[in-house]
């Protein structure tokens, strides 16, 4: 789960989410004042499929990004529910 503190930590110290989807999964560029403060690239499906459900077009930002940063626990805990579920399948 090392990519959910990873997006944790950039949720912190950003203010905008960009999300960039190629072959290897979702490129993930936290800007803050127009500057890439963190990037990660999320190989996960599961938490993909969640952040893609969050943004708009691929930017999670103003409100959208406030509320994820907010209710980040719910979403961490929605996203390990769904890899048990899966594993328990």
């Amino acid at each position: 789960m090392k990519e959910l503190e990873k997006i944790q930590q950039g949720l912190a110290n950003s203010n905008t989410l960009v999300l960039t989807y190629n072959t290897k999964g979702v490129e993930c560029s936290f800007v803050k004042e127009g500057l890439v403060k963190d990037f990660l690239v999320i190989e996960d499906k599961i938490i993909a499929e969640e952040l893609n459900g969050k943004s708009v077009n691929g930017i999670i930002e103003g409100s959208n990004f406030h509320t994820l940063k907010a209710d980040y626990g719910w979403f961490s805990l929605r996203v390990k529910s769904k890899k048990l579920y899966q594993e328990l399948l």
